[in-house]
Order: C-alpha cells, then sequence, then structure tokens
C-alpha cells in the first residue's frame, strides 16, 4: 500500500573522516552510530575524527554502474545469459564552501600540505610522486529517512561509504556574478570485506 510517510525530502550533512584501510578493516564510524538516543549529526559533530563539509548545493548523488556482459548463441536471437563483469560506485556534490580545507578534499591531498604562518595560510598544490597511491578518506552522509511511524517526524538515514578518492578533474570559478564553489566526485572502493558500505535508517530517535 502506498504512502506518504515513505516520501523523503531535505539535505544531507556531509563528512569525511577516516578510510576503511586506516582503520585495519573495522568501522570507522563513532561507536554512537547505534544509540537510538542521539541524533547521528550530534554524534558526528562531537567526534573530533571527522570533518563536516560544510554548507553544499544540489545534494548530494550517489550513483552505481554495473557492467553486465552477454552470452551469445547460434540458437537464439538474442543472449541466452548476461553475467556481471564490473561494478563502480560514485559520490558526488558541490562543496558552497570554498575553503582551503574543501579545496584540499577536492584536489586528494593530505592535510600536511596545508600550513598555517603568522600572517596567512598556505595550501600546496601538490604533484604527488611516481607511483604514489590516490588519498584514501571516509565518507558519511545523513539525511532524512522516511518518517517514523505514529509521528510527523522523519527517521535519520546514513550513507557510510568505506573508502572513498576524488580522482577526477576537478574545477573551480572565481566570477564576478556567481558564488565559487566546489563541484567533486568521489569513487567510491570496496572494503576486504567486499562492500562498499551501507546505507542505515533508524527509526527510533526521539
Amino acid at each position: 500500500m502506498a504512502t506518504k510517510k515513505n516520501i523523503i525530502i531535505g539535505a544531507a550533512q556531509v563528512y569525511l573522516g577516516p578510510s576503511w584501510d586506516t582503520t585495519n578493516g573495522s568501522n570507522p564510524a563513532p561507536a554512537a552510530v547505534d544509540n537510538p538516543a542521539t541524533s547521528f549529526v550530534t554524534t558526528m559533530n562531537a567526534s573530533g575524527t571527522w570533518t563536516n563539509v560544510g554548507y553544499t548545493q544540489d545534494g548530494i548523488e550517489v550513483a552505481t554502474d554495473p557492467t553486465w556482459d552477454d552470452v551469445e548463441v547460434d540458437q537464439l536471437l538474442d543472449s541466452a545469459k548476461i553475467f556481471k563483469s564490473g561494478m563502480s560506485l560514485t559520490v558526488a556534490t558541490t562543496f558552497a564552501e570554498a575553503t582551503l580545507e574543501n579545496l584540499l578534499i577536492a584536489w586528494g591531498q593530505a592535510t600536511s600540505t596545508l600550513n598555517s604562518f603568522a600572517s596567512y595560510r598556505q595550501l600546496d598544490i601538490d604533484g604527488g610522486s611516481l607511483g604514489a597511491a590516490p588519498l584514501e578518506r571516509g565518507l558519511i552522509a545523513v539525511g532524512n529517512a522516511p518518517e517514523k511511524v505514529g509521528t510527523s517526524n522523519y527517521g535519520e538515514r546514513t550513507y557510510h561509504a568505506y573508502r572513498v578518492l576524488s580522482v577526477e578533474s576537478v574545477s573551480h570559478t572565481l566570477a564576478r556574478s556567481e558564488a565559487t564553489v566546489i563541484p567533486v566526485t568521489f569513487r567510491a572502493l570496496p572494503g576486504d570485506n567486499g562492500k562498499y558500505g551501507y546505507v542505515r535508517d533508524r527509526m527510533a530517535l526521539p
């Protein structure tokens, strides 16, 4: 039966933090994620290890791109079977706050490339080195889930990608008549358990 309570509206808070690899394959999300009495946004803001990227534009887009190949046989005009031969997952958003920290994330650089001095802060544009692996981060986005039963309040939905990398072209504009924003697309990679992460709905919040 159709129900309007399953229609979700609203933006998400986006956080970047430790990846699956840097935590030796354990879930790097704060332990209080399962506490039904505490909003995950509150938990994330107090974690100290995850950074809120601030305002975003046009929401976040989570895209899966499976590749299926065909097995063709002589006796049929169509394929007799298809099989999955590849998979990719991307998470895209636009940082509306053009800070050096967000530029560092979009360029996929380490925090060591951003330095503070007496009268200025400087982000080095790092070219990397031959054979260097791209920097991995974890990504968590917290938004609305379907409405809780018996209320008109949304639940809380968490998207957690264990390993994301900013490896695509990034451009931003300094223009007279528009804000400077930083579009970024993260390529997600699976952890050693074969999973990219999870999507979790919590419906027990007060």
